[in-house]
């Protein structure tokens, strides 16, 4: 994803950025990119300054962001925010600190995704996540409940950066990936079901090949408009 927006120029390496959210795994991805500026922030504590390096970290909750508007040229969110009380928020947030833009990778919402909830291969709740923490976080604002996993489609994230920036028209991209929970299998508790996953994988792969929007795995960019809609002026 970031090697996409790096290669068509709407990222530089030298931009400074925000990631909301964030931990190790952040760090590992845009240090490997080659990233220099970026503050990774997390209402978790453990996620200290020395975990992060050689980024700067910040205790801030990604729904009530400390920084001025447009403090960072992009905001960046990584399957965080589901974790908010409401992810609406937390983006509106991100994109009042942007100056360029801000890329939000998330679960998407899908017939496929539906189905896969309703026999049991996906979940509505991330149970797993807080089993991983030993069930004192990994939840809802960090916490030890476990959240709903709020998925996503274009249009509604379309619809909320609209509604707190109605200025000008903005630009828009979507990528789409496929995850499956191998990681998360024995969590969940999967037996015969974790035997499934690879054969799953290669008819996903054939069927999202021609669907991709039905894949489980979206990342939504905005950009701040260039220019106002022609009656601001008038």
């Amino acid at each position: 994803m970031f090697e996409k927006l790096l290669e068509t120029e709407q990222m530089n390496l030298s931009d400074e950025m925000l990631v909301v959210a964030g931990g190790t795994a952040e760090r590992d991805l845009l240090r490997d990119c080659g990233f220099d500026h970026v503050t990774i922030t997390n209402l978790d504590s453990v996620e200290a300054s020395s975990h992060v390096e050689p980024y700067q970290w910040a205790h801030e909750d990604a729904q009530n962001l400390s920084y001025p508007q447009k403090s960072f040229r992009w905001v960046v969110v990584v399957d965080g925010l589901h974790h908010c009380t409401s992810p609406h928020r937390a983006l509106t947030e991100m994109y009042r600190v942007c100056t360029n833009g801000v890329l939000v990778i998330e679960a998407r919402d899908s017939l496929l995704m539906r189905a896969a909830v309703r026999f049991g291969f996906s979940s509505r709740y991330e149970l797993e996540a807080v089993a991983a923490q030993g069930g004192r976080s990994g939840g809802l604002e960090n916490g030890p409940i476990p959240n709903h996993i709020y998925r996503w489609t274009e249009r509604e994230f379309k619809k909320t950066i609209r509604s707190c920036d109605p200025t000008g028209d903005h630009g828009f991209d979507f990528y789409y990936g496929l995850n499956l929970p191998y990681e998360t299998a024995d969590l969940r508790g999967w037996t015969i079901r974790k035997l499934l996953l690879k054969p799953a994988e290669l008819l996903l792969g054939a069927v999202t090949a021609v669907l991709p929007k039905q894949k489980n795995s979206i990342a939504m960019v905005a950009t701040r408009p260039t220019g106002v809609h022609p009656w601001i002026n008038q």
